[in-house]
């Protein structure tokens, strides 16, 4: 964790709440055993940092999905032994997107715990399945986190949204990074097929999900969400370190202090004071 205690240093972040990313727990596709071990793991290593850092991070539990009772018993030990503050989900889960039928009774347990309950949804990297084998689905020469991670975002909270998971558990709240990636751009298209789950969806989107920078989404990426009216003070200041290196930091920084599309007491609730309405006291803030 050094060079992460030094990038904060350097950026002036007093406290950062990290996960690992892609692909998680889901390192051994259709093994329960090491899946459910990974997961169990890595909460436990994320948990070490955190204990070695007072006041200095947070993190969001891995579960094993799309083994479903497990992936709720180590949910349940990461939040209430280890002291995590939300969950980390990927986009899809073997090609299952999280809409799927199969993660119901994970999205009704998780609904059914007191207090809100955050869910932290990651692309990752799109899988279709040829006869008995899953392959990449990126049909780009890129890089699936360049380009791939925008368009998952969209297929997943359309699938989510689609679904009525949404609408269904009320006790869940969403952080999505990347500002949405393509989701905004695909809303009206889609939505407006489905007109009883316009209005209702949009109330959602204003109030139980979070808009997560996560590397350079501003100045002008955010604005698919602000023609939407959502609001300034859903939106959360994310930094995407290590996956985005040190020399895109500043611009990002500087793209939110300097934009125009955001007020004084907008910018400083971007970088403090709606990560500290989302997660209230999940978390010891420094003062």
């Amino acid at each position: 964790m050094t060079d992460q205690l030094n990038f904060m240093e350097g950026q002036s972040i007093q406290h950062a709440i990290f996960a690992f990313s892609t692909p998680g727990p889901n390192v051994y596709r259709g093994n329960k055993v090491l899946t459910v071990a990974l997961a169990r793991l890595m909460n436990e290593v994320a948990a070490a940092y955190c204990r070695a850092h007072p006041g200095r991070f947070s993190f969001y539990a891995q579960v094993p999905l799309p083994y479903t009772q497990e992936a709720i018993r180590e949910a349940q030990y990461a939040l209430n032994t280890l002291g995590a503050v939300g969950i980390w989900l990927q986009s899809n889960v073997e090609g299952k997107y999280l809409g799927n039928t199969e993660f119901k009774s994970f999205f009704q347990t998780v609904n059914s715990w007191p207090g809100r309950q955050i869910l932290y949804i990651h692309p990752t990297i799109p899988l279709m399945k040829v006869g008995n084998q899953l392959i990449e689905a990126n049909p780009t020469p890129y890089i699936t986190g360049k380009i791939e991670f925008y368009f998952e975002t969209a297929r997943t909270l359309m699938d989510l949204t689609l679904t009525q998971t949404i609408h269904n558990f009320t006790n869940i709240d969403y952080v999505i990074p990347h500002v949405g990636g393509g989701f905004p751009a695909t809303i009206d298209r889609i939505l407006k097929s489905y007109p009883t789950l316009y209005d209702p969806s949009f109330n959602i989107f204003k109030t139980r999900f979070w808009w997560d920078s996560a590397g350079p989404t501003f100045f002008h990426q955010v604005s698919g969400l602000l023609g939407y009216g959502i609001p300034a003070s859903q939106l959360l200041y994310g930094t995407d370190f290590p996956y985005a290196p040190i020399a895109p930091q500043a611009g990002s920084l500087a793209a939110v202090k300097n934009s125009g599309l955001f007020t004084a007491v907008d910018k400083h609730g971007i970088f403090r004071d709606n990560a500290r309405r989302l997660f209230g006291n999940k978390i010891n803030w420094v003062t």
